[in-house]
């Protein structure tokens, strides 16, 4: 039942990756692509019939931590109070900056919240991508479960890690490249006109880096946890995530080649959620690595138990279906493209 319940978390983090990735992305392109105004308002369009409502993925992740990995979630906040506490003022900061210019005026407001906007999407996707490389990677866990890491050290791995070293920084940069390539195919799909040429561009640029960076994480995640060498070594089946993902990035790729716009956007979200997959089976049973493999936080003893698992699993699964219908509708609600014609802002 706990590897029932993992399954499920790391679907629900990953889900939250793929749906408001998108939006993160949008939101730093949008001041890269847009050659003026009417172009800027495009790109938002597209995206604010559904960035609120992808977030909600990110509370239901948290529900579903606390429901089945309490000990894992108290250990996280503590730990990570420092960048939890910036992923909500820069959540705030997004949320302002996409609705706000609406009611503004003034030019030199409206520019500054667009640079908001770029601002805390660009910082939010960094950080996501470090503190997942931190969960990866491991931390300093002492007999409790409790840790405390500082905001950086030496910038190197060892006995003495900060949050920041060259590993989350690296993890950091290669989401901004995948997350901004999976924005840029939605302005593909979502888009005509010029905001689509350059989303196109960006797109071919930003593919091409995804897939350098790919084989470099792949290569740095594989040195710096000897966890995954161990699982990988003694389940050789595991391989095929990371396979599957390279293949499905390189899907994403042919497939906008081909003027397939929307297979090519759902291409780069099935290889977001192998991405996320392929770590979270390289540490299993591992939750939450320690430095000290004496310290490691597992699903068996972070859980409360089989029994309570599965009577809150009664609960969560008519929950999800009732969330998995409503953005269903909404996802085939939306207009099949943003033109640039249309005056309505939402």
């Amino acid at each position: 039942m706990e590897t029932v319940w993992l399954i499920l978390l790391v679907l629900m983090i990953a889900t939250y990756i793929v749906l408001d990735g998108f939006d993160l992305g949008v939101g730093v392109l949008h001041l890269l692509i847009a050659r003026d105004r009417s172009e800027q308002k495009q790109i938002i369009q597209s995206i604010a019939p559904v960035w609120d409502g992808n977030e909600v993925w990110l509370i239901a992740a948290g529900g579903t931590m606390m429901m089945a990995f309490p000990g894992f979630l108290s250990s996280m906040f503590s730990g990570f109070y420092l960048p939890l506490t910036m992923v909500v003022w820069l959540l705030i900061f997004r949320a302002i900056s996409i609705e706000l210019p609406h009611y503004l005026s003034d030019s030199l407001w409206i520019h500054f919240w667009n640079l908001m906007l770029f601002v805390s999407s660009g910082l939010l996707i960094i950080i996501l991508g470090a503190a997942m490389a931190n969960i990866y990677r491991g931390v300093p866990l002492d007999a409790t479960g409790s840790f405390f890491e500082p905001l950086w050290t030496n910038f190197r791995i060892g006995p003495q890690t900060g949050i920041l070293d060259w590993y989350t920084i690296l993890s950091g940069v290669t989401s901004a490249t995948f997350l901004l390539h999976h924005g840029a195919l939605w302005l593909v799909a979502k888009t005509d006109g010029r905001v689509q040429q350059h989303a196109r561009q960006a797109a071919t640029w930003l593919w091409t880096g995804s897939i350098g960076l790919t084989l470099v994480i792949f290569f740095a995640s594989w040195y710096v946890q000897p966890l995954a060498r161990t699982s990988f070594s003694e389940t050789p089946w595991k391989i095929i995530l990371p396979l599957a993902a390279v293949l499905s990035l390189l899907a994403s790729g042919y497939l906008r080649w081909k003027n397939k716009n929307m297979p090519a956007f759902l291409s780069s979200g099935l290889f977001i959620y192998l991405v996320i997959f392929s770590g979270a089976m390289a540490i299993y049973p591992n939750i939450l690595p320690g430095l000290n493999p004496e310290h490691h936080l597992t699903i068996y003893n972070t859980s409360p138990g089989p029994e309570k698992l599965t009577t809150t699993l009664y609960w969560w699964i008519p929950g999800i279906l009732l969330v998995g219908v409503y953005f269903t509708i909404l996802f085939r609600s939306l207009p099949a493209v943003i033109s640039a014609s249309s005056e309505d802002d939402h």
